[in-house]
């Protein structure tokens, strides 16, 4: 899953194109400004000039004048903060705008990678594992309701499954709208072809849509990320592992599909727990029951999901026959 050299490549000429595209934006607001308020372009002159003579009093030690030249300087950039102001632009109009503060558009922060690109690289992570393409058909968009059976009672009350699949429609649309104020985990069980993977992707879909950060894997592709991780050399395996922990929303699909062990063991209580004491959300689907959980993964993890995880059962024919 890590980055070829071609898309870190193409990843740097984005921010290569940002720092040109910004330099460009601001010398066209400087002209602009210019023609509009000479006197902006005077101060501007005179901070330029007065600021080389900074260099030469150091050199010299003349630290009075220095200090009396500097609050010259500073009494300038006052008044050209007021002229901006007056005439309805923001105070930093004349000075570069970054499309990320944090590294400048550098895509690195004191060596390394900024949370810019990080998210750039999941970006084209998601590409690689075709995730994007999938959710343009897997999304609520195509949610069919009239695909449940509506005439068998299938729980004790006796509702239908379409009567229950109604509930779960509007629980979840109702649990994205929540997602920042109240967060939470899921997880879908049931058979196979029961819908789980499909509404994981709505749900997926409709938080990427909102500008939140999610990351799909199957349980194999978790485990053998953190494997990966563990080398010394492996660097941008690290930073994934990282993105796996804090990333908006975490996505476990086919839980207990992976090759068990006590590793893998291990490791699913390592990111279920570190993502719960930091409240980030994580959705898993499983055929697994509660039982075949408890005794695949230990009862610490089962009873963590239990008290923490809205639990989901599906039911029903195989959706993938329709």
């Amino acid at each position: 899953m890590s980055l070829t050299n071609a898309q870190y490549n193409q990843i740097m000429r984005v921010y290569d194109e940002r720092q040109m595209e910004d330099n460009r934006d601001l010398e066209t607001r400087r002209r602009s400004v210019y023609q509009k308020l000479p006197e902006l372009k005077a101060l501007e002159d005179f901070v330029r000039s007065e600021s080389m003579k900074t260099f030469r009093l150091m050199k010299e030690g003349r630290k009075e004048k220095l200090s009396e030249l500097k609050a010259s300087i500073e009494e300038v950039r006052r008044r050209k903060k007021e002229l901006l102001l007056e005439h309805g632009l923001p105070e930093d109009y004349l000075e570069l705008q970054y499309r990320c503060p944090d590294c400048k558009d550098t895509g690195f922060i004191n060596g390394r990678k900024c949370h810019c690109f990080i998210e750039m690289q999941m970006k084209y992570l998601y590409q690689q594992s075709n995730i994007d393409k999938i959710v343009e058909k897997q999304n609520f968009d195509y949610f069919d309701i009239n695909r449940y059976d509506d005439k068998v009672p299938i729980l004790a009350d006796g509702r239908t499954n379409r009567d229950y699949m109604k509930e779960n429609y509007r629980f979840l649309l109702q649990w994205i709208r929540d997602f920042d104020k109240k967060g939470g985990s899921i997880m879908f069980t049931g058979s196979t072809g029961t819908g789980k993977t499909f509404l994981i992707n709505c749900v997926a879909k409709a938080l990427m849509d909102s500008f939140h950060s999610v990351i799909y894997l199957t349980s194999t592709d978790l485990f053998e990320s953190f494997s990966r991780a563990m080398k010394k050399d492996d660097e941008d395996q690290q930073e994934i592992q990282d993105a796996i922990l804090n990333c908006d929303l975490l996505v476990i699909d086919d839980l207990g599909t992976e090759l068990n062990n006590s590793y893998t063991t291990s490791k699913l209580f390592y990111v279920l727990n570190q993502r719960m004491v930091f409240h980030k959300s994580v959705i898993i689907s499983t055929n697994l029951s509660l039982n075949m959980i408890r005794d695949l993964y230990t009862e610490r993890i089962s009873s963590r999901i239990i008290s923490d995880y809205y639990i989901i059962p599906l039911y029903g024919n195989d959706q993938r026959l329709y």
